[in-house]
C-alpha cells in the first residue's frame, strides 16, 4: 500500500468517525468542508501514483489533533484494526437482531433506507468534458437524500428539496471544481430537470400547480410553480452578501435556470425578506421542495384526466 492510498483510507476513517466530511472539517477548525473536499478528491485521483506526496505533514497534524489521534496516526495502516472492529460490529448486530426477534420487535424503517425503485423512479446520467453526473430520483419517495457533489453547501440545499418535497434524491457528480463550482452547480440543475421531466411522464392525474411560503427566523420566501411544459423562471432574490462560506450565491440562479429549462416548468421564486444569506437560500430551497411536492402529487378528483384543457402538457 503506497502512502497516498494509506492516507486516503485513513481520511475515510476520520470522515466516518466524525459523521461526515463537513463535521470533520468543523472538528478540525475549518469554516467549511471545501478544503477537505478538494484534498479527498486529489487523493482519490492520485491513489495509484507511487510518487504522489499524500497529505502534507502540517495538514496531517491538524487532522490528527482535531480528531484526538496520536502523532503519525495518518501514516499507519489501520486495516487490521478496522477488520477487527467490523467483526465486533457484526457480532453485536447479530445479537441485537436476535434480541429484537425474541422481544417481538421489528427493525426501524430508518435502519435501511435505500432509494425505492417502485413508482415514478428514474436514473439519469449526463456526461460532458466538464462534469459527470448521475441522478436517481423517485417522486413517490419518503425524503431520502444522498449527495456527493463536491460542493457541500449545494448538498445542504439539495437535501432541503428531498426532505421537504418527500422525494428520494441521490446525486453523484464529479466536476471540474479545480476551475470553480459553476459547471457543477449548473449541470446538476440541468440533470435534475431532466430527471423530473422523465419521472413525470405525461403528467396525467397530477395537481400540476404548487406553491409554498417558508420562513426561517427573519427570512421569508415564496415559491410558485406550474408543470406546464413551458420553461420560464422569475427569480427575485437580493442576497445580502455575495458568498455563503465559499459558495457564490450567483450560482443558485444558474441551478434553477438549468432545472427549469430541462424540466419544462414555470417557476416563480421570491425572497420576500431576509438579512442572513444562508437563511434566504434555505427558505427558497425548502419552499421549492414543498411546492414541488404539491405539484407532483396525484389528485384523486383528476384521476385519469389531463390537468389542461389542451389535452397535453408535453407538446
Amino acid at each position: 500500500m503506497n502512502k497516498t492510498k494509506r492516507h486516503l483510507d485513513n481520511l475515510y476513517l476520520l470522515i466516518e468517525e466524525a459523521g461526515s466530511l463537513t463535521k470533520l472539517a468543523r472538528q478540525c477548525g475549518y469554516e467549511n468542508a471545501a478544503s477537505l473536499s478538494q484534498l479527498k478528491r486529489r487523493l482519490e485521483e492520485q491513489v495509484d501514483d507511487e510518487k504522489a506526496r499524500g497529505i502534507r505533514p502540517s495538514l496531517a497534524q491538524k487532522l490528527e489533533q482535531g480528531m484526538s489521534k496520536r502523532k503519525g496516526w495518518l501514516d499507519r495502516d489501520h486495516s487490521k484494526d478496522q477488520e477487527k472492529a467490523a467483526a465486533q460490529e457484526q457480532e453485536q448486530a447479530a445479537e441485537a437482531a436476535n434480541l429484537t426477534l425474541i422481544q417481538g420487535g421489528m427493525p426501524s424503517e430508518n435502519d435501511v433506507a435505500p432509494i425505492a425503485t417502485e413508482g415514478r423512479y428514474v436514473s439519469v446520467t449526463r456526461n460532458t468534458s466538464e462534469t459527470q453526473i448521475t441522478v436517481q430520483l423517485n417522486l413517490d419517495g419518503s425524503g431520502i437524500g444522498r449527495f456527493d457533489t463536491g460542493v457541500p453547501f449545494l448538498d445542504h440545499m439539495l437535501d432541503q428539496i428531498a426532505r421537504h418535497g418527500l422525494i428520494d434524491l441521490d446525486i453523484v457528480c464529479k466536476g471540474d471544481l479545480h476551475i470553480d463550482d459553476h459547471h457543477t452547480v449548473e449541470d446538476i440543475g440541468i440533470t435534475v430537470g431532466q430527471a423530473l421531466k422523465q419521472a413525470l411522464g405525461n403528467k396525467m392525474g397530477i395537481r400540476r400547480y404548487g406553491h409554498a411560503y417558508v420562513p426561517l427566523d427573519e427570512a421569508l420566501s415564496r415559491v410558485v410553480l406550474d408543470l406546464s411544459g413551458r420553461p420560464g423562471l422569475e427569480y427575485n432574490i437580493e442576497f445580502t452578501r455575495a458568498m455563503i462560506g465559499r459558495f457564490d450565491v450567483d450560482l443558485f440562479s444558474e441551478f434553477f435556470h438549468g432545472l427549469v429549462n430541462h424540466s419544462m416548468m414555470t417557476l416563480h421564486i421570491d425572497n420576500l425578506r431576509g438579512k442572513n444569506a444562508h437563511h434566504q437560500a434555505e427558505t427558497v430551497f425548502k419552499a421549492f421542495g414543498r411546492a414541488l411536492r404539491m405539484a407532483v402529487e396525484y389528485d384523486e378528483r383528476m384521476s385519469g384526466k389531463m390537468p389542461s384543457t389542451k389535452g397535453t402538457l408535453t407538446a
